[in-house]
């Protein structure tokens, strides 16, 4: 029986930086993990930072993690079952996946021992208020599966730059959980882990 964590956003959001905070603490408290990274390029530059770290992580490559589901996420998460019984997966898609689409398939897959999904959506605090814009279609996908946003970077924007991002992300329809993060150096990565 494992618990799927799934940790989506934008390129540069902080993903990696917040699954390093997240891994350390679960192993603190013994708890198998294991990690799957979407790499779409050619060097998995985020799976070799994690495994610097110490943590064994699974590439998936050949393409966006959301279109390969039955060929690559869902053996991938059953071959780890079978072979290392993981008390949590964590699943990084690439900046541009929906999570929706991770979040479904899980979810309809039959013989596979999940016990619950959470979903954690990261917002670059200092790039937000450009990029909201262009980027709204694939942040409202991203949002509609969220059980918890995390605003990064929050020391490189003011209070009333972090009301407007907020205000922003409500404005799409979120009604969730969100909190500020400094992914980085792991301010606020504890209160995260109250939640998972």
């Amino acid at each position: 029986m494992m618990r799927l964590l799934v940790v989506s956003g934008m390129l540069g959001s902080g993903k990696t930086s917040v699954i390093l905070g997240i891994a350390d603490m679960l192993s603190d408290r013994s708890l198998k993990i294991a990690i799957i990274e979407n790499e779409i390029g050619s060097i998995g530059i985020d799976g070799e930072i994690l495994e610097r770290s110490g943590l064994k992580v699974k590439e998936l490559r050949g393409g966006c993690i959301c279109c390969s589901m039955q060929t690559g996420l869902i053996d991938t998460l059953r071959t780890l079952e079978a072979v290392m019984g993981p008390d949590i997966a964590i699943i990084e898609p690439t900046g541009i996946a929906d999570p929706k689409y991770v979040v479904n398939a899980v979810k309809d897959v039959t013989g596979l021992a999940v016990t619950s999904i959470f979903t954690i959506i990261m917002v670059d605090a200092e790039r937000f208020l450009k990029i909201r814009k262009p980027f709204e279609r694939p942040l409202r996908n991203q949002l509609s599966v969220a059980d918890l946003v995390l605003i990064n970077k929050m020391d490189t924007v003011t209070s009333n730059e972090m009301e407007e991002i907020e205000k922003h992300l409500r404005e799409f329809s979120y009604s969730g959980r969100i909190m500020a993060v400094q992914a980085n150096k792991r301010v606020n990565i504890e209160k995260v882990m109250d939640l998972i």
